[in-house]
């Protein structure tokens, strides 16, 4: 695959509405600024991230595992990367990910979020790239500042993750740590069915 891709984190579950609303609208604005799209691909968050690549005319992945055996894929996924087990997943997430941006979500989210900060600390001992992590909405800046009171992480490690308060704030920063052009309004307003 030539393009860069974003996997994005997020809830299986939720049903509220600017959540989903603010999903799709990621998903449309990671296609239109040229990235293919990762999600865990099922419903809910992911299910809208997806809505929102493949309807733009973007290449959507999901990552699938047997670890929800009754759970459905999105049928929005171009190809589903199915693993055994929840350890895979995560693995497989993490090496093919060129950047990572979690939404809103619960424990799943969080460990995605937690391994992949965990990860970029470690590369960043070897000094090898790290890969962009961000965290986007209000619930995140509460949590990594609790991390930061309660635990053992330095600051540079804390400051690792790019806390952002929208998608569109998401997509145009992700463009400049990935050093890439933003793409212009008119294009990422209309994207392309």
């Amino acid at each position: 695959m030539s393009q860069p891709l974003v996997v994005v984190f997020g809830s299986s579950r939720t049903q509220e509405p600017r959540y989903l609303a603010a999903a799709e609208r990621l998903g449309r604005l990671l296609t239109v600024a040229g990235y293919a799209v990762g999600t865990g691909g099922y419903d809910a968050v992911m299910g809208a991230v997806s809505k929102g690549a493949y309807q733009a005319g973007g290449h959507v992945i999901g990552y699938t595992t047997d670890e929800f055996p009754d759970a459905r894929p999105n049928h929005w996924l171009h190809e589903s990367h199915h693993t055994p087990d929840l350890h895979l997943r995560l693995r497989l997430m993490l090496e093919e990910g060129d950047a990572f941006i979690a939404t809103w979500g619960g424990i799943g989210t969080l460990a995605e979020v937690i391994l992949a900060w965990n990860v970029a600390q470690t590369t960043a001992y070897t000094n090898r790239p790290v890969k962009p992590l961000l965290l986007v909405g209000e619930q995140w800046p509460p949590l990594v500042q609790s991390l930061g009171r309660h635990s053992e992480i330095g600051r540079n490690v804390l400051a690792y993750p790019t806390l952002v308060e929208t998608v569109d704030e998401a997509v145009v920063r992700l463009n400049g740590l990935l050093r890439l052009p933003a793409p212009s309004v008119a294009r990422s307003e209309t994207g392309h069915s």
